[in-house]
C-alpha cells in the first residue's frame, strides 16, 4: 500500500462528512420550515389587518355618505323654517310645519329610506348660541334662529362587524336665520316711489298701510306696474311675466340700488288671471299649476292706511286658511283650495321700488325694496284695478316679508332671505 494512504481513516472521515451534511440539511430544512411558519403567521395577520383597514374605509365611507344625506335634509329643513320667522305669533308653528315638510321629503341611507324629522326636532332661540326650545315654549317675536335635527338609529355596518361594531347611530343638525340679500326671487312688478302727504322718506315716501293701485301708464309716483326684474327677458311677450307670477317669481334679481329696471307699461289687464291665482281664484289654471296663498280672503279697506289689514291677514286669515269671499264671473274657486294647496305668504311679497332717473333713459332706477300685501282678486284692471298695501321696507328686521335668494355681506340691502349660520 502506498505510503501516506489511510483508507480506514479516510473512509471514516467520508462517513462522518455525510452524517454532518445530513444534519446540516436537516437543520437548514427545519429553519426554512420555521421561516415558512412564521411567514404564514405574518401573512395571516397582515390579511386580517388589511381587511380591517378596507372594512374601516368602506364602512366609514358609507357613514359619511349617509350623514351627508342627513345633513342635506336638515339644511333644507332649517332654510324652509327660517322663511317663516317673521316675528308673528304663529311663526314658530308655521316654521315647524314648513321645515318638516321640506326636510322629510329628503331620503337617506343611499336614498333608500325617508328622513324623519320629528316635531321636537325643530327648535328655536333668540340668539345663535341658544338654548333652543320647542315651538310651544317661545314667542314668535323671539324666534330669530331655528335649528333642525335628524337622527338615524342603527345604520348597519358590513366589515366592522368582525370587531363587534354591527351598527352606528348618526345625527345631523343645522341652524338658520335670515339676512339681507344680494339677489332674490321677485315677482315681476315694480313700485314707484310714493307721494303721500306726511309720508316717510325712509319708507320711499309711503305711509305704512297706504293702498297702491296698478297703472299701465308711466304717470309719475304712487303706483305699481309690471317690470322685468332681471332686465334679461328676450321674449317680448308676457309669457315670462305670467310664468314668474304663477310660480315663485324671477330668481337672480340683483338687489343693489342704482341699477335700471325695464318697465312694462300698457299691459294692465293682461296678467289679471295670474294675479288671481294667488288668491285661489282660477279660470284656466289649476292649483297644481299656480300655487295659491294660504288665504284667499280679500280686503277692500275704506281707510287709505288701515293698519289692521296686515294684522288681520297674518294673525287671523292665514292660520285659518280662509277661502276667497266673493264671486268673480267666469272664475272658479275650487273647494278647500287654500287649505289643501296653499303656500305661505304668496300674497305678502317683496317688490322693487323705482323712480324716474335720466341715467336710465326709458327704464327706471332701483332705489330699494318694499314689502307689500296683494289685497284682493279682480275682474278687470280698468274698473277694479289690482291693489297692494305698503307694509314696510323689505330689509327691515321687523318686516313680515321673506324672500328666497342669495344672502349678501355686511353691505347687503335687499329683502331678508334664509341663510345657514351653523
Amino acid at each position: 500500500m502506498p505510503t501516506g494512504l489511510k483508507p480506514v481513516a479516510g473512509v471514516a472521515r467520508r462517513g462522518g462528512g455525510k452524517a454532518g451534511l445530513r444534519g446540516l440539511l436537516r437543520t437548514r430544512m427545519g429553519a426554512k420550515a420555521n421561516q415558512r411558519g412564521a411567514l404564514s403567521l405574518f401573512t395571516a395577520i397582515a390579511i386580517v389587518v388589511l381587511i380591517g383597514f378596507v372594512g374601516l374605509a368602506v364602512d366609514t365611507g358609507r357613514m359619511f355618505t349617509v350623514r351627508a344625506e342627513l345633513q342635506s335634509a336638515v339644511d333644507a329643513c332649517a332654510l324652509s323654517a327660517a322663511l317663516e320667522l317673521n316675528g308673528r305669533a304663529d311663526a314658530p308653528a308655521r316654521a315647524v310645519s314648513a321645515g318638516r315638510f321640506v326636510g322629510n321629503r329628503n331620503k337617506a341611507t343611499f336614498q333608500s329610506s325617508s328622513v324623519a324629522i320629528a316635531a321636537d326636532g325643530v327648535t328655536f332661540a333668540p340668539i345663535l348660541a341658544g338654548p333652543y326650545v320647542p315651538a310651544g315654549l317661545i314667542a314668535g317675536n323671539l324666534t330669530s334662529y331655528v335649528e333642525c335635527r335628524a337622527d338615524i338609529v342603527g345604520v348597519a355596518t358590513y366589515f366592522l362587524r368582525v370587531v363587534g361594531l354591527s351598527s352606528v347611530d348618526l345625527s345631523a343638525t343645522a341652524r338658520a336665520s335670515v339676512a339681507p340679500s344680494q339677489a332674490v326671487c321677485a315677482v315681476p312688478m315694480a313700485l314707484f316711489e310714493g307721494s303721500s302727504a306726511g309720508s316717510d322718506p325712509t319708507n320711499f315716501d309711503y305711509r305704512l298701510g297706504d293702498i297702491i293701485a296698478i297703472s299701465g301708464q308711466n304717470n309719475g309716483r304712487g303706483f305699481f306696474t309690471w317690470a322685468d326684474v332681471l332686465n334679461s327677458t328676450a321674449d317680448s311677450t308676457l309669457t315670462p311675466y305670467k310664468t314668474a307670477l304663477i310660480q315663485y317669481g324671477t330668481c337672480g334679481a340683483l338687489t343693489t340700488p342704482g341699477r335700471c329696471l325695464a318697465i312694462k307699461t300698457g299691459e294692465v289687464a293682461s296678467l289679471v288671471e295670474e294675479w288671481n291665482t294667488r288668491f285661489g281664484v282660477y279660470k284656466s289654471y289649476t292649483p297644481q299649476q299656480a300655487i295659491p296663498d294660504l288665504t284667499g280672503y280679500g280686503y277692500n279697506p275704506i281707510l287709505p292706511n288701515d293698519p289692521t289689514v296686515a294684522i288681520d291677514y297674518t294673525n287671523v286669515r292665514v292660520p285659518a286658511r280662509s277661502p276667497f269671499q266673493g264671486n268673480i264671473p267666469s272664475y272658479s274657486v275650487p273647494l278647500n283650495v287654500n287649505r289643501d294647496y296653499g303656500a305661505s305668504y304668496r300674497r305678502l311679497t317683496v317688490m322693487p321700488v323705482v323712480r324716474d332717473d335720466a341715467s336710465c333713459g326709458s327704464a327706471k332706477k332701483l332705489v330699494g325694496w318694499a314689502c307689500v300685501l296683494m289685497l284682493k282678486p279682480t275682474a278687470t284692471s280698468n274698473d277694479d284695478p289690482a291693489k297692494v298695501m305698503f307694509i314696510s321696507r323689505a330689509d327691515s328686521p321687523t318686516s313680515p316679508c321673506r324672500a328666497s335668494g342669495t344672502a349678501g355681506g355686511a353691505g347687503a340691502v335687499g329683502p331678508l332671505v334664509p341663510v345657514i349660520v351653523q
